[in-house]
């Protein structure tokens, strides 16, 4: 009885070890058709934490800066200097929504772990209705930031603007964080088998945005001070997208 339960909890261990290790990087041929499905919000997420967390707020803020349509753009201009690859834009309003359902287990996967079969059956049938050898999904994420409050870490959603009024701001003493941020996933899995072949996620630092003008209103921070972030966050959306294609082996270290 004791050695087929060690037995078995072995198997699972095993099983485990299969479904989340990586496995040898793939290898493509010339023709291999690569689809992008990207539900990245076009908006810009404000989050600010004030002291004893009062006043703290989220606000989503519409801005023309169109960062889904740059991702596109950046992993098909990868991916055809390469030569190998056909690029599937895929704008399927079901599909897309149904990735975004399927946004937390996306992650999952990203993470190593195993991946759910809502998940395999979504690429299964995104790749047969697309004809693809493979699918990258680009999405935004909710998860622990760079910084904390006390042992804390501040969980932040999608990309933009985090700031903070400290308590030491009384003294003026470091009155505040502002900090540009992006939470950013590309995920890439091979579709026969759907099998995670690479991931890569924004690296946001901790450096603060230099000569920021604090609004006497922080609630409304002024168009101007907004679009100084993008250059940044635009740097992290291009870490993402060169560390997934780079770890699905799609370009080489030094292409993009």
């Amino acid at each position: 009885m004791i050695r087929q339960f060690i037995i078995g909890l072995l198997g699972t261990f095993l099983c485990i070890s299969c479904a989340t290790d990586p496995g040898p990087a793939p290898t493509f041929n010339k023709g291999t058709r690569v689809g992008i499905v990207n539900s990245l919000e076009p908006y810009l997420t404000h989050r600010h934490v004030s002291m004893g967390r009062i006043n703290s707020f989220t606000k989503q803020i519409k801005i023309d800066w169109n960062l889904p349509a740059y991702m596109n753009k950046k992993l098909s201009h990868a991916l055809k200097k390469d030569g190998r690859f056909a690029v599937v834009r895929i704008k399927s309003p079901q599909i897309i929504g149904r990735q975004k359902h399927l946004s937390d287990q996306i992650n999952s996967a990203a993470n190593r772990r195993r991946m759910s079969q809502n998940l395999v059956d979504f690429i299964e049938n995104t790749a047969r209705a697309n004809d693809l050898d493979v699918l990258i999904i680009v999405q935004s994420f909710k998860g622990e930031s760079s910084w904390k409050i006390g042992k804390d870490p501040i969980l932040l959603e999608g990309y933009g603007l985090f700031t903070r009024r400290t308590v030491l701001g009384a003294a003026s003493i470091r009155r505040y964080w502002v900090h540009p941020y992006a939470q950013i996933l590309v995920a890439v899995f091979q579709t026969q088998p759907v099998v995670r072949i690479g991931a890569g996620r924004a690296k946001t630092t901790r450096a603060k945005m230099d000569n920021f003008n604090w609004p006497s209103d922080i609630k409304n921070v002024p168009r101007a001070e907004l679009n100084r972030l993008r250059p940044r966050i635009e740097e992290y959306a291009d870490q993402a997208t060169k560390s997934a294609l780079q770890s699905a082996n799609l370009i080489q270290g030094g292409d993009q």
